[in-house]
């Protein structure tokens, strides 16, 4: 059965919604079915920020890029998006797209996990960022 997930901020579905310090921010979205398996998808940005941010290494508790092991890069929708398989923090375990836009670093990344192989994901993230639109900031 495909997941309900419909990222709508605030919705059911809404599992973190979270702004730092910094401004960079994370809204993270899950869907469980019991027996079934889960999909989680995160949507991160770091406004005025472009390089990729450090986290904390659970084994060795150093600072290292919080994505890494580049495989190669998706163009949808003129966006060019590298594609990340080792990642830190809420994106570990999940494949990631980042790129940068008008000087900020955004992110999408979805959990590797049943019913999803690394091969379905990608093209959950394919989908996901082909449909992307730019929202401007009201004034």
């Amino acid at each position: 059965m495909p997941s309900p997930l419909d990222a709508r901020i605030g919705g059911e579905w809404t599992d973190i919604d979270s702004v730092s310090r910094d401004r960079s921010y994370l809204i993270s979205f899950i869907w469980h079915e019991k027996g079934s398996g889960d999909v989680h998808v995160n949507l991160r940005g770091y406004p005025g920020r472009t390089g990729v941010p450090r986290c904390k290494d659970l084994a060795t508790n150093r600072l290292v890029p919080c994505f890494s092991d580049g495989r190669g890069t998706q163009h949808l929708q003129g966006i060019r998006a590298t594609v990340y398989s080792a990642n830190q923090g809420a994106d570990m375990w999940h494949v990631l797209y980042a790129w940068r836009f008008r000087g900020s670093l955004y992110t999408i990344s979805e959990h590797v996990t049943p019913p999803n192989t690394y091969g379905r994901v990608v093209q959950h993230l394919n989908r996901m960022l082909g449909g992307l639109v730019v929202i401007e900031p009201r004034t």
